[in-house]
């Protein structure tokens, strides 16, 4: 049960090119069986490569120094179980059909601002749109999914405005400030980038999936899930710190003091990317996450378009 069967069983499928690389199935491998942001998984693909950790890890012997690796024991147990030649199979046939676009290290698309995210950096993305955007200089607007109308007020004047000045504007695909920047974009004919917490074609929630197919036309749609993979908690949070490092700068508008969202905020920090918060008209339970980033992890306060221009 190696690499060599799913390249076996690519070949006789029509609907795959057999040009794929090896390192692409192997990557593609890891984000079938590994959660997102795996630092052991990281750091095993940053020693040997992806393709010779996967060998070692699916082999009970081996000679290598992969083999070798202190690491492989605990991984054996908790990851290799997952595997299977034709969970990996299916997950490149749904990206060749789907028509997504699959970028690895080597790709000319591939963001190098990700690699500020170390050892728990995406193992592989999945893009709908144009993938070159994906290091265009963008800013990560999200917040709250319990958004309130002074919330999505400000999210919308601070997207529109920094449209006109050329950004491209960064959200995941949840309700409240994110669909907010998402009708911002399709309404003023923005280009936006989204990272979703789930596989391609897997929008979640479902009434957001109309807008995430516009953003596929004018700008793009990034995922670190394999087609068919579905969302879970644990994925939502991961998909905060691929936010942050994807974008240039990141401004939270709203949040409440337990929100996710403020996982993009710290990690944009962590990163050395500028990060923003919008202060609320008093202290309430919707603004008081962004008045906590402000206080007591350096977020510049955001109050107009020029604030968010300069961040």
């Amino acid at each position: 049960m190696t690499i060599a069967a799913v390249i076996d069983t690519i070949s006789t499928d029509t609907t795959i090119s057999s040009t794929i690389s090896h390192d692409t199935i192997a990557r593609t491998a890891w984000a079938t069986i590994a959660e997102p942001g795996d630092p052991h998984v990281g750091a095993l693909i940053a020693r040997y490569g992806a393709e010779a950790a996967l060998t070692a890890l699916l082999s009970l012997n081996g000679d290598t120094a992969a083999s070798q690796d202190g690491t492989l024991a605990q991984l054996r147990a908790s990851v290799s179980p997952r595997y299977s030649v034709n969970r990996v199979v299916d997950a490149i046939r749904l990206t060749v059909t789907g028509g997504y676009e699959l970028l690895t290290p080597s790709h000319p698309n591939w963001p190098a601002s990700v690699a500020d995210l170390g050892e728990t950096g995406p193992f592989a993305f999945w893009v709908r749109g144009d993938a070159s955007l994906l290091s265009a200089p963008s800013v990560a607007l999200t917040g709250t999914q319990f958004a309130t109308p002074y919330g999505k007020h400000v999210c919308v004047n601070l997207a529109s405005g920094l449209i006109a000045r050329g950004w491209v504007i960064a959200s995941g695909a949840a309700r409240g400030i994110d669909t907010a920047a998402l009708a911002t974009g399709r309404a003023f004919a923005g280009r936006n980038m989204v990272v979703l917490p789930a596989g391609m074609g897997d929008t979640f929630p479902a009434e957001t999936a109309e807008l995430v197919d516009a953003v596929a036309t004018r700008g793009v749609v990034v995922s670190e899930i394999p087609p068919g993979r579905t969302p879970s908690a644990w994925r939502f949070q991961r998909g905060n710190r691929l936010l942050a490092a994807l974008t240039t700068k990141t401004i939270i508008v709203e949040a409440e003091y337990e929100s996710g969202d403020l996982n993009t905020a710290v990690t944009a920090i962590e990163v050395g990317r500028p990060c923003g918060a919008v202060p609320g008209l008093t202290s309430t339970v919707s603004t008081a996450g962004c008045d906590w980033i402000i206080r007591h992890y350096g977020a510049r306060l955001v109050a107009t378009i020029d604030d968010a221009d300069r961040l």
